[in-house]
């Protein structure tokens, strides 16, 4: 016998071996298992009656086999596991109900199994906060990466289910700057009106208007209507009749609120302002067109919110009108805007990073260069952002400029706490290819964080069912056995032809 032929008996015989000897084991534990249980059932018998009949060895409850363990499914650690097929013996007594414990509510985190390694399982829905920024990878990429982040943005916010990490909680906006030196100037406008001292209180409250209309971001629109007021009334005793109406026009564009103090202001004065009010009541209105770079920022007119940017068509009184534009973590940009009748004004704001939002976009600018895309582990600067931003989700969009100034981009999704990845989306910035479109690619962010493109693991199938639990499987693994045992017969039975350990037969 050649030691080839040795070497195939050997491992033969070990396969046909260990699974009997296993079986034998097993059958050991499961009698002595049932001798146990009929001796523990036998009990003394008073004379005269029958005894019970003896225990089935047959029976569920005297059986000692072991049920063997349920096959661990990767890649689906939240799903409950199958209950077992071996049957469970009776309870020899009838047990008291407990009261019903509320089960914890169960966690977003997903199960990992013990004794192996994690695997990244993406939910079924978001769970998390997203951040979202475009960056260039080279300067003239940088208004085209602006409007990409614009467009991402509405594309992923029109269907509701991915909620933005809120930049308004993350960078709060400052609080207004008091205007000391306008109020000032105001209290002595007041304190010289009262003193019957109609040149100084002029004088102070022209002083105020200006400080007031330097300060639009921080100014209140009732305060400079209240000082255009006083200043009126003080031309008016000083006889500039046509100086008064225009303070009083100015007040009533400034806050059509404002009413004059019957107990401050006399006839007169009460007479001229109600004809300012009727004058720019009969005016046709203005229209007043706002936007901004980057868009979606809050728009304030007089104090009061008409909308995000950008902005077409907002009816307005004629006159002089402070908007103020402004969006999270961004300086807010300031302006009058002076709106002729049936006419219209344009203000165009450019809105700067303040210095948090600024070193998050630094970090985002390293997140997104092609040495942090290629990387096979989340970047350092990815994880810093979602930390400070407490996002889940970071999606990083990364433009660049050939030498012929074409415009492409790449874009990448980090699931931070799982460390799941979406890689390989290329976004045409050309409108010709629709499935690369930014519209497309908002999509394709969706599926990923929504769970519907959640990576499978080897050990499933397409269906996410596991080998394991196919009836298919086990009838292979079971054909197998059966060849092997044969084969075992053959060599351990003839010893006069050698074995084919590639056909499986005798003979070559």
């Amino acid at each position: 016998m050649n030691t080839f032929r040795r070497l195939a008996l050997l491992l033969t015989l070990l396969l046909a071996v260990l699974p009997a000897h296993a079986q034998t084991t097993r059958k050991k534990t499961t009698r002595k298992k049932a001798v146990a249980t009929k001796v523990a059932k036998k009990k003394p018998t008073a004379k005269g009656k029958k005894k019970a009949p003896p225990a089935d060895d047959t029976s569920p409850a005297d059986t000692g086999d072991v049920a063997s363990p349920q096959p661990m499914v990767f890649g689906e650690p939240d799903a409950p596991s199958a209950p077992s097929d071996t049957p469970k013996a009776p309870e020899s007594r009838p047990s008291l109900a407990a009261p019903t414990k509320t089960p914890p509510p169960a966690s977003t985190e997903p199960v990992k199994p013990e004794g192996r390694p994690s695997l990244a399982h993406a939910p079924s829905t978001s769970a998390g906060p997203v951040a979202l920024f475009s960056v260039p990878r080279s300067a003239g990429a940088a208004e085209a990466a602006v409007r990409l982040e614009t467009e991402l943005r509405n594309h992923l916010q029109r269907g509701g289910d991915v909620p933005f990490v809120d930049l308004g909680l993350a960078f709060p906006p400052a609080e207004p700057l008091p205007l000391t030196k306008a109020d000032g100037l105001f209290e002595e406008g007041r304190g010289a009106y009262d003193n019957l001292d109609p040149e100084t209180a002029e004088a102070r409250f022209r002083e105020a208007a200006a400080a007031y209309e330097k300060s639009p971001g921080d100014l209140r629109p009732q305060r400079l209507s209240e000082t255009y007021l006083f200043l009126g009334a003080s031309r008016m005793l000083n006889g500039d009749t046509a100086g008064a109406k225009e303070s009083f026009l100015r007040s009533v564009v400034a806050d059509a609120s404002t009413r004059p103090d019957k107990a401050l202001f006399g006839q007169d004065v009460q007479k001229a302002f109600d004809d300012a009010r009727a004058e720019v009541a009969a005016q046709p209105a203005g229209t007043l067109v706002v936007d901004s770079l980057p868009a979606g920022a809050q728009v304030r007119v007089r104090g009061e919110d008409v909308g995000v940017t950008p902005l077409k068509g907002v009816s307005v009184t004629p006159g002089r009108h402070p908007v103020v534009v402004s969006l999270p973590g961004h300086t807010s940009y300031a302006q009058f805007a002076e709106v002729k009748p049936a006419g219209s004004a344009e203000v165009k704001a450019t809105l700067e990073p303040g210095p948090g939002l600024s070193a998050i976009r630094e970090a985002a600018v390293r997140a997104g260069s092609q040495a942090a895309f290629d990387s096979e582990t989340l970047p350092p600067e990815t994880a810093a952002i979602a930390d400070r931003l407490d996002a889940r989700y970071l999606v990083l969009a990364a433009v660049s400029q050939d030498k012929k100034g074409r415009l492409a981009a790449e874009l990448q999704v980090w699931d931070v706490r799982t460390q799941a990845r979406l890689r390989g989306v290329e976004i045409d910035l050309s409108g010709k290819e629709r499935d690369q479109s930014p519209a497309a690619t908002a999509e394709k962010v969706r599926g990923f964080i929504n769970g519907s493109m959640a990576p499978r693991v080897a050990e499933s199938t397409g269906s996410g069912e596991s080998l394991l639990k196919r009836p298919w499987f086990w009838a292979v693994v079971g054909g197998v056995a059966a060849v092997t045992a044969g084969a075992v017969y053959v060599v351990t039975q003839d010893n006069g032809r050698p074995f084919n350990p590639v056909s499986g037969g005798v003979g070559f």
